[in-house]
Parts: structure tokens; sequence; C-alpha cells
């Protein structure tokens, strides 16, 4: 498991046990990518599909099951996986009529 991985393992745990500032450092982990895809949307909604993305990320992080033996990478695939597919398929939909 790469550094970067088992960090994030270790944020989303203190997360899942109320630590906000850990639940904090993993958004700010995936902003960069936050932007990249407010700016792929109208200049209106770009403040409503960030707060969509890091609702569904927090779910995502405050869900997800570290207790299972998984690959570690699952749970950022399962962050993007919010943002990415989910948030964008979503938002494009029901705001772009």
């Amino acid at each position: 498991m790469k550094d970067s991985e088992c960090s994030l393992f270790k944020l989303a745990k203190k997360a899942q046990g109320g630590d906000q500032s850990a639940l904090w450092t993993v958004i700010k982990r995936f902003y960069p990518a936050i932007k990249k895809l407010r700016r792929k949307t109208n200049i209106q909604d770009q403040d409503d599909l960030e707060q969509e993305i890091v609702e569904k990320m927090i779910r995502a992080i405050l869900t997800f099951d570290l207790n299972t033996p998984v690959d570690q990478t699952y749970l950022r695939k399962s962050i993007q996986y919010f943002w990415n597919e989910d948030s964008k398929s979503n938002y494009t939909l029901n705001h772009n009529k």
C-alpha cells in the first residue's frame, strides 16, 4: 500500500471517529479535482456543484466500511466515484435542462 493510501485510510478512520480535521484533510486532498470539475460547468452552477460533491464525499468517507479486508485503493476509488461519476451525471441531468 502506498504511503498516501495508508494516510488516506488513517484519515478516514479518524474522520469516522469524529475528527473533523481529518475529514477536511481528505476533502482538501481531492479539492484540485473538485476545482477541475467546477470549471466544466456553467459559472452560475459551480458553487452548487462543489457543495454537492463535498456532501457526497463526506457521506462516502463516513460510511465506508474500514473493517472489511479490501485493498485500500478502493476507498480512494469510492470517493472518486462519488464526485466524478454520480455527481457529474446527476448534476448535469438535473441542472442543465
